[in-house]
């Protein structure tokens, strides 16, 4: 069963491209001091996702969506045999390009194509896909996802980025108290220097974060399809399940403690026993500083919870989008921010005054942009909100599901 998040009226993939274009922006570069520190972080990720340097080498590589292109000087240094980059942004093409001549390492040229990828077609099929940060769970996004996995060679790897219900929860709640806040009667400058003076302070707390505030405000605050990028594994798995097999994740939440000779047929199974130990941590995912034991059970109660907060949040993004009343639908957000609050005093205490302290910041009838920014146990409170997953192709046919 697809567990679906958001109507498919309301936006689609192409409704980032729009906004970027709209304002000319590309929010999504990092500041790079050191070249040498930002390879270590993406030899860091892809070591830990089952792709050392090695497997890059010699490789057909595609990548959707890479934005500024940053990410990627670190894949062409890696050599490979070929190496497409799929993005229509005129801003972030510039940006490309910008990066790749500055950058003075061996390295492999990109072939970069300036489509969609719903426009992109090839025959060709790819040792290793990569897609971060993109993809939601609209329908049509799904049936991207289904286009991602399709193009990945036998004994490929497809690197994807999922949104965690519970690890979007924080954010979902300080998009909603944007919204509020914003002025749509103001600059597009202006409107973001409000909400970086808001949302500055809750910033400033995220340890190595490499995006400026601006970027970030941009990229979810300002935008207008950033609540449509929920994603949780069991939408994921619906869709690419029946012919890719999970290799690993980034965090690590899954322990394989079974035995290699038992790991045959429906023995293997990667993709079920990912998915129980995704249920078993998912108040793993609200708040990134903190580590708890695994649920003893699949925790599918809470998970729900925060299922319908984000429900209850697009409802309400519509109506109040709409000029229509939102009295009932603060009301649901309310309901069921108290439901997640109940819930995590039984995981951590800290984390359910957090949730409380939002509760009675959203119960402010006239909000004040203060009142967000000065938020005391709320402002610290960022989920894992961005999780990476690889899968690969068995060799020997589809997977076994």
């Amino acid at each position: 069963m697809v567990s679906t998040l958001a109507d498919d009226s309301i936006h689609s993939a192409g409704g980032h491209l729009q906004y970027y274009r709209q304002h000319a922006i590309s929010p999504v570069h990092y500041r790079v001091e050191h070249i040498d520190s930002h390879f270590d972080r993406r030899d860091s990720l892809y070591r830990s996702l089952g792709l050392p340097p090695v497997t890059f080498r010699n490789a057909r590589v595609i990548e959707i969506a890479p934005g500024s292109g940053q990410n990627s000087l670190y894949v062409a240094a890696c050599q490979p045999a070929s190496y497409d980059l799929v993005e229509p942004n005129p801003t972030g093409l510039r940006d490309i390009e910008a990066a790749y001549r500055a950058f003075d390492r061996p390295h492999t040229a990109p072939r970069i194509h300036p489509v969609t990828f719903q426009d992109f077609e090839t025959s060709e099929r790819f040792d290793i896909m990569l897609c971060e940060n993109w993809l939601g769970s609209l329908p049509n996004e799904v049936r991207l996802i289904g286009k991602l996995a399709s193009l990945v060679a036998p004994g490929g790897t497809l690197v994807l980025t999922m949104v965690p219900p519970s690890g979007f929860f924080a954010n979902i709640m300080r998009k909603l108290f944007a919204l509020r806040l914003d002025d749509s009667k103001l600059s597009f400058e202006d409107r973001t220097d409000r909400l970086v003076d808001v949302f500055g302070p809750h910033l400033s707390t995220i340890a190595n974060m490499t995006r400026s505030h601006r970027d970030w405000v941009h990229d979810c605050m300002l935008n207008p399809h950033y609540l449509d990028v929920a994603l949780p594994l069991e939408t994921i798995l619906d869709t690419v399940g029946h012919e890719l097999e999970a290799l690993a994740s980034l965090p690590r939440f899954t322990l394989d403690w079974r035995w290699f000779k038992a790991l045959t047929g429906e023995g293997r199974d990667f993709n079920g026993h990912m998915l129980a130990a995704y249920r078993r941590n998912v108040h793993n995912f609200v708040d990134y500083r903190r580590i708890f034991a695994a649920a003893q059970d699949e925790d599918t109660a809470l998970n729900t919870a925060f299922l319908r907060f984000h429900a209850a949040a697009l409802v309400w993004k519509k109506a109040f989008l709409d000029g229509a009343d939102t009295t009932a639908g603060a009301a649901a957000i309310t309901a069921t921010l108290s439901d997640i609050a109940a819930a995590m005093k039984l995981v951590d205490s800290d984390i359910a005054a957090a949730v409380e302290e939002a509760i009675a910041v959203w119960a402010e009838p006239q909000l004040r942009p203060e009142q967000v920014r000065d938020m005391t146990k709320f402002a610290a409170l960022f989920g894992r909100e961005t999780v990476y997953i690889s899968f690969t192709r068995p060799r020997h046919g589809r997977a076994d599901v």
